[in-house]
């Protein structure tokens, strides 16, 4: 009789285990920026996400063309001579009931994919819609189901984007 329950124990702890690993999720996207590029990184609401970012800008004789705009319009210039690194974390916001699945704009998330992050380059589409803070009003009725953050890269670089997130 010890023999079982001492199965069942088993079984019980293995089967979490699983769970628990399987909640994990990884983002790890590299893309060349040229022009004006759109770097977006989205979560569902139930999931936590930190994402580091690393942007290697194109240096043309001794000089970088590249600018860094975030969502409240800040800008940065990105330097020639060093790598700009930052990194992102985006909270959960509660459970999130019944499925859903949304995709656009740089938007790519279902229950299987809870995290993403997407590169949109020269859109000037896009671009309106994140002067306009439109983000996640534009998906009607997702709005408390997803968490966006953006930034622009103006000008020429290599960006990385590398991170993990839970959902469970």
């Amino acid at each position: 009789m010890k023999k079982l329950w001492l199965l069942l124990a088993l079984i019980v702890i293995l089967t979490a285990q699983v769970a628990v690993v399987a909640s994990f999720r990884t983002i790890n996207v590299d893309a060349y920026a040229n022009g004006l590029t759109a770097v977006v990184i989205s979560k569902a609401s139930y999931a936590n996400l930190r994402v580091e970012i690393d942007i290697i800008p194109q240096v043309y004789n001794g000089q970088s063309n590249t600018t860094l705009i975030f969502p409240n319009g800040t800008q940065t210039e990105i330097p020639a001579v060093a790598h700009y690194k930052f990194s992102v974390k985006l909270s959960s916001n509660g459970p999130s009931y019944g499925s859903f699945a949304i995709q656009g704009l740089g938007i790519n998330l279902s229950d299987n994919h809870p995290i993403d992050a997407e590169f949109v380059s020269n859109s000037t589409d896009f671009q309106r819609l994140l002067s306009l803070n439109q983000f996640p009003e534009t998906f009607p009725g997702f709005d408390s189901r997803i968490s966006v953050y953006w930034f622009l890269i103006e000008g020429n670089a290599q960006v990385s984007v590398q991170g993990y997130g839970v959902g469970l």
